[in-house]
């Protein structure tokens, strides 16, 4: 009867032991990916988001005097419709502006810089000039046509709210299956965690959102 209490002991420890050691295993994984900050900002600046679209602008004079005056066709309109294609990349950059990464015990929170336009290419070669293609883009005017519409991309709310939740989704994918709550602060603002199947959503209830039930 000892014999069998000793041996059970034995398991009962061992089996503890063996419990210890995962725990303490599993916190140390868990503390090297906070203090991971190299591969965290390799992860941000990696996730950008690509956009093959196209920018319509209706111009007046007043907008923009010398852009009208290179667009315009007739001097008796009052304005000119135009559109080009264009490609852009959006992300947040690091090179500059550092980020700050905390650890509260089961809470991870990451404070981010804005994101922001960091690749733009226009498509002269397909542009409209009210509704008809131009082959007259010369040096000048593609200059400018760069100087107005950049600033208008950089400003673009639905590209940069895309590529903001790019970035979330990524640290999302970093820290959560770690059983990590996370808060993603982007330009001081507090980011709402998107669903992600097999993070913080399971396959069915994907599914069952998909299917609007």
């Amino acid at each position: 009867m000892k014999k069998i209490l000793v041996i059970i002991l034995l398991a009962i420890l061992n089996t503890a032991g063996v419990v210890i050691g995962y725990i303490k295993g599993a916190e140390k994984v868990r503390n090297g990916l906070v203090a991971n900050f190299p591969t965290v900002k390799n992860l941000v600046q990696g996730t950008t988001v690509e956009f093959d679209s196209v920018v319509s602008i209706s111009l007046t004079r007043g907008d923009d005097e010398t852009l009208f005056n290179l667009l315009k066709a007739d001097s008796k309109v009052d304005s000119v419709l135009f559109s080009i294609p264009y490609y852009a990349r959006y992300g947040v950059d690091l090179t500059v502006r550092n980020f700050r990464l905390f650890r509260n015990e089961e809470t991870v929170e990451v404070w981010l810089p804005d994101t922001k336009l960091q690749y733009c290419e226009l498509k002269f070669d397909r542009m409209l000039l009210n509704g008809k293609t131009t082959s007259n883009c010369t040096a000048t005017l593609r200059t400018k046509l760069y100087e107005y519409i950049i600033p208008l991309l950089e400003k673009n709310k639905t590209n940069r709210k895309i590529s903001k939740t790019a970035t979330v989704k990524t640290l999302m994918y970093y820290f959560m299956p770690y059983k990590f709550e996370l808060k993603v602060y982007i330009a001081e603002e507090q980011q709402t965690l998107p669903s992600v199947p097999g993070v913080n959503q399971t396959v069915d209830e994907a599914i069952n959102q998909m299917l609007g039930k």
